[in-house]
C-alpha cells in the first residue's frame, strides 16, 4: 500500500544540538495539527544529537532521519531537509527554538484560506533566553497584499532585520523555483527576497515562534567572516574573496531580480529595486547614525534610534 502524503514538511537540520534537541522535538511532536512529516538532517553529529533522533523516531512514525557521512555546511544542510520533504508546505524549524502546540494549525489555517498567490505565512515570534525566560517580541514585518513583485521586493529589502519570516510555512511549489540557500553568509536575505518576487507573505499578529538566544547559537558562535564563510561552505574558508560579504549578498539579490520573476517587465523593475533599495537603506542608517552622534554632542543626550536605522 502507498503511503499517504503529508500536507506539511518539517525540516530540522541539526548539528550538535542535544541540549535543546529534545524540547524541539516535543514541541513539534506536540502540534495540535498532526497531518506532518518532520525531516531532521543531522549534519554529521559528534554528541549525542543521533542517539537522541533515533529514539524519538522510534517512537513516532512521522520523523524520518537522515545523518551526514559528513558535514556538509549549513546551507546544504537545509537545502536537504527541503529536497527530502514531501508535503504540499514546508517549514524549517530550528533545533533550539521552541514552538508554541498552535503555531503549525494557525498557519495551515491561513493558507486554507488564502489565494494561490500567498507565498509565505509566518508570525510575530518572541525571543526567549537559554532558559526559556521571554525577553521581547518582535517581527520582520515584510507582510505586504500587493500583486506587483516589484513593491513585495522594495517592501521586504526595507524592513527585514531578524528573518522570522522564512521560518513560516511556505508553499512549497514556490519554493521550489528559487535557488534554495546558496552557499554563502546572507543566504536566507537572498532565499527572502526571491520568495516576495514569486508570492505575498502573510503575517499572523501572535507570536508563534519563540527564538532562542544562548551563546552557542550558530550566528553566535560565528561572527568573524572566514568562520562564516566555514560554516555555510566547509573547506572554502581560505579562498580569496575579492567583495565584502554584504556587497556579494546585495549582488546576489540583484542576478535573483533578473531570473526569478515572470515576464520581462517584472524582471526589470525587481532588478532596479534591487540594485537601488539596499545601498539607499544603507545610506540612509548612515545618515541616522550620524545626525544621533551629532545631536549627542549638540544635547550630551543619546538620541534614541529610529525604526528602519541600524
Amino acid at each position: 500500500m502507498r503511503e499517504r502524503t503529508p500536507t506539511v514538511s518539517l525540516g530540522m537540520p541539526v548539528y550538535n544540538g542535544h541540549r535543546y534537541l529534545p524540547n524541539a522535538l516535543t514541541a513539534l511532536l506536540n502540534q495540535d495539527y498532526e497531518d506532518f512529516e518532520l525531516i531532521i538532517c543531522d549534519n554529521a553529529s559528534t554528541d549525542a544529537t543521533p542517539d537522541i533522533c533515533r529514539a524519538f523516531a522510534e517512537r513516532d512514525r512521522r520523523i524520518r532521519y537522515y545523518r551526514n557521512a559528513t558535514n556538509i555546511g549549513l546551507a546544504a544542510n537545509h537545502n536537504r531537509t527541503f529536497e527530502l520533504a514531501r508535503g504540499r508546505f514546508f517549514k524549517w524549524a530550528a533545533h533550539d527554538d521552541d514552538f508554541p502546540r498552535a503555531m503549525l494549525g494557525r498557519f495551515v489555517e491561513v493558507f486554507e484560506h488564502a489565494p494561490p498567490t500567498v507565498a509565505v505565512v509566518y508570525s510575530r515570534c518572541q525571543y526567549i533566553d537559554e532558559n526559556g525566560a521571554l525577553e521581547w517580541v518582535d517581527s520582520d514585518e515584510v507582510d505586504l497584499d500587493d500583486a506587483s513583485p516589484c513593491r513585495r521586493l522594495a517592501h521586504l529589502l526595507d524592513r527585514i532585520h531578524m528573518y522570522n519570516c522564512p521560518y513560516g510555512l511556505i508553499r512549497s511549489d514556490l519554493l521550489r523555483r528559487t535557488r534554495m540557500h546558496l552557499l554563502l553568509p546572507g543566504s536566507d536575505y537572498i532565499l527572502c527576497a526571491e520568495l516576495a518576487m514569486l508570492g505575498v507573505f502573510v503575517e499572523i499578529p501572535e507570536p508563534l515562534l519563540r527564538i532562542r538566544r544562548h551563546p552557542n547559537r550558530t550566528f553566535t558562535a560565528n561572527r568573524s567572516a572566514r568562520a562564516l564563510r566555514e560554516l555555510f561552505n566547509p573547506g572554502h574558508a581560505r579562498r580569496l574573496i575579492p567583495i565584502g560579504m554584504n556587497v556579494r549578498m546585495e549582488l546576489e539579490v540583484v542576478l535573483s531580480a533578473m531570473i526569478v520573476p515572470d515576464g520581462l517587465r517584472d524582471k526589470l523593475l525587481c532588478t532596479a529595486v534591487a540594485a537601488v533599495k539596499p545601498p539607499w537603506r544603507s545610506f540612509r542608517a548612515f545618515g541616522g547614525r550620524q545626525k544621533r552622534k551629532l545631536l549627542s554632542l549638540c544635547t550630551g543626550e543619546t538620541a534614541p534610534a529610529r525604526g528602519g536605522e541600524s
